[in-house]
């Protein structure tokens, strides 16, 4: 006769096994649930609270360093107890009377619970001993140097004065270690430079020796340092003179001017280096120019650029050659851009208007050459006589043009 699929299951050993094991589970429970409430637990990472009840803080002793942060501690009591505890509800302090100077200390650790309330006991803690350095932080400011030996720079380059930013440090730190720094240096990293350019910079602390101090406990003030290092290219380019106050039409390059220098060398920044083709050293000022006067100027360079034979001043002068100058009387006086407005020019003749240009032009040329030119877009019109100044136009060449401030009077 077959026996059935459950006879078969219950002879089995399986059955035998999976039944052991309930038992086993169901004893485990009654222990647990009548027999024993208690429990060990380990609570990861709890901070060492160097400063708790701690006597050297009235020597003015800093903590510099320690070995370690945290530890694991491990504790036993009633298991819904120990189940809630975090690292907020114990504290880890090491023992500091032996603390009395600057130095270094292997202090030992205790643990104690934040809270008398909770019915639970220390066991153990995963490390039993701190080493820890005290000493007494000190700060002192320094001028920044800058090490840009690191940097390589092409042949046909310059590096002019570099700066940094900030220039000036205070740092922070142990006393030991700030008594001996002598010199705070800006290094930057090495690198090719082709143009100006701002770099990143590490500080780095020199003794008296030049030897280099560890910076591990140092802070400053400033967390970021930049070095500008200025890239500049030498170039040769000629001095020339310009002018103003030019009257329309007249072509300058009729005045002959000497220099007395024709050229100049200058450091410009690399990258615009292509595109300085001339220096102009300065300005005549055509309504007062003088003939055979020397006009000085002062050089003056665009920020960044370098005068590398320092020349302090250059001198220009019009030459008088090929040049005339007379007076004619102006009799054509034009108002235009008049518009609706009723504006009576009550001047008929500007006597001793002077002219100065090509010799040859200058000859030819009489008072009907010269006109007087209004433009009343460019007055302030006020009711009444008032004078007001014109401009003085030769339509006939752009060789010569009239020198000097000349009015009229008008009237609304």
């Amino acid at each position: 006769m077959k026996k059935s699929k459950m006879k078969i299951f219950l002879d089995s050993k399986y059955f035998t096994m999976l039944l052991s094991f309930l038992m086993a589970v169901a004893i485990w429970i009654v222990v647990v649930t009548f027999f024993s409430t208690d429990a060990r637990t380990t609570i990861r990472e709890v901070p060492i609270d160097i400063a708790y009840n701690s006597s050297y803080l009235n020597l003015d002793l800093e903590i510099i360093e320690q070995s370690i942060e945290t530890v694991d501690v491990t504790v036993v009591g009633p298991r819904d107890v120990v189940g809630s505890l975090t690292k907020d509800d114990i504290i880890v302090y090491p023992s500091v009377n032996n603390v009395k100077m600057a130095g270094r200390y292997d202090l030992s650790l205790n643990a104690v619970k934040k809270s008398a309330i909770k019915e639970y006991q220390i066991e153990s803690l995963s490390n039993y001993q701190v080493a820890v350095r005290f000493d007494h932080l000190a700060e002192k400011s320094f001028k920044i140097d800058v090490d840009i030996s690191n940097l390589i720079i092409p042949e046909d380059l310059m590096v002019d004065k570099v700066t940094i930013t900030p220039d000036k440090v205070t740092v922070k730190g142990p006393e030991n270690t700030v008594s001996k720094i002598a010199k705070v240096v800006a290094a930057v990293e090495q690198q090719e430079l082709s143009q100006t350019t701002v770099l990143p910079a590490t500080l780095v602390l020199y003794d008296e020796n030049d030897v280099e101090l560890d910076a591990t406990h140092i802070s400053y003030d400033v967390e970021e340092f930049n070095v500008t290092v200025p890239v500049l290219k030498e170039i040769t380019v000629p001095v020339v003179i310009d002018y103003t106050n030019v009257p329309s039409g007249f072509d300058v390059s009729t005045l002959k001017v000497a220099l007395s220098q024709q050229e100049i060398t200058l450091a410009v920044p690399s990258r615009s280096a292509d595109s300085v083709n001339q220096f102009v050293a300065g300005y005549i000022d055509l309504s007062t120019l003088e003939l055979d006067k020397a006009y000085v100027f002062d050089i003056k360079l665009p920020s960044g650029y370098k005068n590398v034979k320092e020349v302090e001043e250059i001198s220009a002068t019009v030459l008088p050659e090929n040049l005339e100058s007379k007076s004619v009387t102006v009799k054509e006086i034009k108002l235009i851009n008049a518009g609706e407005q009723k504006v009576e020019v009550l001047t008929e003749i500007i006597n001793h208007v002077e002219i100065v240009g090509d010799k040859k032009v200058v000859e030819e040329l009489t008072d009907d050459s010269v006109i007087a030119q209004l433009d009343m877009t460019q007055v302030a019109l006020a009711q009444g006589q008032q004078t007001v100044e014109v401009e003085m136009i030769i339509p006939s060449t752009d060789a010569a043009f009239v020198r000097g401030t000349y009015y009229v009077t008008i009237k609304n």
